[in-house]
């Protein structure tokens, strides 16, 4: 939080479960998180807004009562993802979705929502892994249990950590493209203090695969055929993202030759293996994408930063057919591009890739790397 004053803005464009933007109101600043995925905004608002004794003595009650209660909800839009659970855990799932749906809108029902999707991962026949959903057999024996469980340790958390009252936070469903102008109609009076934010890694990783149980069992889209809209608006950081118009300025040369070195070793790399990799043959247009996106991303959080405040950005070097994609430095150079001078590049941890490349490419062990890059502007 370098730079930032008491009573700015720290502002996550990507603002994921919203750990940045609790750690801001912690210590007593205003925070704004975006995010393209709708159960991300809807933690981070969660997570980051105020309750009262009255709330939380509010939320243990109607957990208590949901234990009596016997309706489920209706399976319209949830029919689609019936077949990663079990049936006795998919009917109490939506028994406890039928309870929350019967109870007035407020801070309390907030709790015990957030818990619900927290559990519904871990109650299906599922679990994350890499790009998407592997079969994994469900450890809970009883969902109801189990959402107790974790209703019951949200709670305790909330009453332990409690934020400075003088300290907002709001999390809203929107595009990292839309930053500037999503800033000016929420926070009109406020200043930003600083910019956090870690994007979407150029690793062809479909987020959204990832998240899909919880994004249809919470109701944030009618079902998984819903998900599409949300892919449209996000950074081409997988394959198959949906072209959007390009900004005037585009990715660059240096996306461009690193693009093409990956078309050039592909062909070697079909000859080993005797197959088309289709996949790979995609990931070029993919990167020119990605970047393109996150050159606008750069422009959107220079608009909103006066000189000298900063932008910290947490992101993770790639590779594919053994040619690296150094995102760091490139983020840093487009940084520069869009009224940043860059500040420190400071490696964090060394970055995965597949096994496969780790062993045909064994300097990428020792070269890869998760970065912050800090940009400040001029």
């Amino acid at each position: 939080m370098s730079q930032a004053k008491q009573g700015e803005c720290i502002l996550d464009p990507f603002c994921g479960s919203g750990t940045t933007n609790v750690v801001a109101v912690l210590n007593g600043y205003n925070t704004l998180g975006l995010d393209v995925n709708p159960m991300s905004a809807c933690i981070t608002a969660a997570k980051t807004a105020h309750y009262s004794s009255e709330d939380i003595a509010q939320a243990r009650f109607w957990l208590k009562k949901l234990r009596t209660y016997e309706k489920r909800a209706e399976n319209a839009g949830f029919e689609d993802v019936r077949k990663y659970f079990q049936p006795q855990r998919f009917d109490e799932l939506l028994r406890i979705r039928s309870f929350l749906d019967g109870l007035e809108d407020c801070r309390a029902k907030t709790i015990l929502f957030v818990a619900y999707i927290a559990i519904i991962i871990d109650c299906s026949e599922r679990k994350r892994d890499g790009n998407g959903l592997k079969t994994h057999a469900s450890k809970v024996g009883d969902a109801m249990s189990f959402f107790e469980e974790k209703a019951e340790l949200i709670i305790s958390d909330l009453e332990k950590l409690r934020a400075p009252e003088e300290a907002a936070g709001l999390g809203l469903h929107a595009s990292a493209y839309d930053l500037h102008d999503v800033f000016l109609n929420h926070c009109p009076q406020t200043k930003v203090g600083a910019i956090i934010f870690s994007p979407p890694y150029a690793n062809s990783f479909d987020y959204f695969e990832s998240y899909k149980l919880e994004l249809v069992m919470g109701g944030f889209v009618e079902s998984l055929a819903g998900i599409g809209e949300l892919r449209r608006r996000a950074v081409r950081s997988f394959v198959g993202g949906v072209s959007r118009s390009q900004p005037s300025a585009g990715c660059g040369a240096y996306v461009d030759l690193i693009a093409k070195e990956i078309e050039i070793a592909i062909p070697s790399k079909e000859r080993e293996t005797g197959r088309r990799d289709v996949r790979t043959r995609r990931v070029p247009d993919m990167l020119k994408g990605y970047f393109s996106d996150m050159r606008e991303v750069l422009r959107q959080c220079s608009l909103c930063l006066e000189a000298g405040k900063r932008t910290y950005i947490v992101v993770d070097q790639s590779a594919y057919v053994g040619k690296i994609v150094p995102t760091d430095l490139l983020l840093a150079y487009f940084g520069e591009q869009e009224g940043f001078r860059v500040g420190r590049i400071i490696e964090c941890r060394g970055a995965r890739t597949s096994t496969q490349q780790f062993n045909k490419y064994p300097y990428l062990k020792d070269t890869l790397r998760e970065s912050i890059v800090e940009l400040i502007k001029e």
